[in-house]
């Protein structure tokens, strides 16, 4: 299976694709998967604090907060508030923020970067995600989506992997889409890797909420908000997305 990858904010294609180079040597050793990678076109610096995090550069991002500053952003995301739930969790952080939150800009775009991608390769089933690639590829799974409901085109995404995941955004407003809000469903099946002592974590079990959960798979490489490259858990990492591809292309699964 062919997947399409999506760096984090301030990433790009030749640096996502060292970060999971480990992880597409494990699943290409036995012709399991193959990989194409993309990048956002919104040309970007992080700001200083953050230079080194990031890597070289050039940085891009697929979208950008409309309404909240970069660095406040970041900030923002490091420090979880507290809740019951991680959607509570979310909207604690936003209501935190200024000028009423976090509200992306030009998502519409983003998602055509990966079309044109898909269109050029022909036979992509598969997306990966980490962090902000992730939001964007749960939201391009949601337009497949509704574009199979709108207009019975069919869905050319399989599965997903989301690595440090993001919930998806609205192509409308720009906000994310939570499941005690919006009565949308990822269907595909999912894998939702995460890190234990991700900061961020409650962004990825939003986004897992918002997934089916009759197909929907966890697993902790007990780090943080990273890719993970240890090679025991890239063995294991590599047998869960066997099974997934072995599962999908063996039940035809629909939206």
């Amino acid at each position: 299976m062919k997947f399409i990858c999506l760096p984090g904010g301030f990433g790009n294609a030749k640096t996502f694709k060292i970060q999971l180079g480990p992880f597409c040597k494990e699943l290409e050793r036995d012709g399991t998967a193959s990989f194409v990678f993309t990048q956002g076109s919104f040309s970007c610096s992080p700001p200083a604090a953050y230079e080194g995090y990031f890597g070289l550069g050039p940085h891009y991002r697929f979208t950008e907060p409309s309404n909240a500053a970069v660095g406040e952003v970041l900030e923002a995301i490091r420090e979880f508030p507290d809740a019951e739930t991680p959607e509570e969790a979310m909207r604690a952080l936003l209501d935190n923020m200024a000028d009423g939150g976090l509200q992306y800009s030009n998502v519409g775009n983003a998602l055509d970067i990966i079309y044109a991608t898909m269109d050029l390769e022909g036979d992509v089933e598969g997306i990966i995600g980490f962090s902000e690639g992730s939001m964007i590829a749960a939201s391009v799974i949601l337009e497949e989506q509704r574009r199979f409901l709108e207009h019975g085109i069919e869905p050319r995404l399989k599965c997903a992997v989301f690595l440090s995941g993001w919930p998806p955004v609205s192509t409308t407003d720009g906000r994310f889409v939570m499941c005690d809000e919006s009565e949308e469903m990822i269907n595909i099946p999912t894998l939702h890797v995460m890190g234990a002592t991700d900061p961020m974590i409650p962004g990825g079990l939003t986004l897992y909420n918002m997934c089916n959960m009759d197909n929907a798979e966890m697993f902790d490489h007990g780090n943080g908000h990273l890719v993970p490259r240890e090679k025991e858990v890239l063995r294991e990492l590599g047998q869960v997305v066997r099974n997934l591809i072995r599962n999908v292309t063996t039940s035809g699964d629909s939206p």
